[in-house]
């Protein structure tokens, strides 16, 4: 009973607590429930000020002037970056997905290129000539580590 009892202290110290009471005893006995990490709260913290912050906006990009001063805002961005913030950061975006687009297109070879068969990085067989016997003659079965090339694929697939 007592390394029951000490296995509890030691799941209270590292913060998880027992499952509330109006489980089973089975169930109550065998189950913990760990507490929350702090990063969640963080996480909901961020969530609550930017909807403030995105209300704060809304009321002043459509409330009028009066309505502002009224409350005693007097000092406030003109009206016309409520538009061309929002406009410039979508162009932006747009801009960037299509410039990544467009360097990945230019960074593609052409189809016809060498390039997409072997590259700096291919591992070819030192000896092209014995790699179409598939080195299972003399090595029994098991060829070494490297690429394949392409003439042996097509003489496997299209013969």
């Amino acid at each position: 009973m007592s390394s029951v009892s000490s296995m509890r202290n030691d799941q209270e110290s590292a913060g998880m607590s027992e499952v509330p009471s109006s489980y089973p005893s089975s169930v109550a006995d065998n189950t913990t429930v760990a507490s929350t990490p702090t990063y969640e709260y963080y996480g909901f913290v961020i969530y609550l000020v930017s909807l403030a912050a995105f209300i704060v906006y809304l009321l002043w990009a459509y409330l009028p002037d009066e309505a502002l001063e009224a409350v005693g805002i007097t000092y406030y961005p003109d009206r016309y970056w409520a538009v061309a913030l929002p406009a410039w950061w979508m162009m932006a975006i747009a801009f960037i997905l299509l410039f990544n687009f467009a360097m990945n297109m230019y960074n593609t070879p052409l189809l016809s290129s060498p390039d997409n068969i072997t590259d700096p990085y291919s591992n070819l067989s030192e000896d092209m000539a014995e790699a179409n016997t598939f080195y299972y003659e003399k090595v029994g079965g098991i060829p070494p580590v490297c690429d394949i090339p392409i003439s042996l694929v097509n003489e496997c697939l299209y013969q």
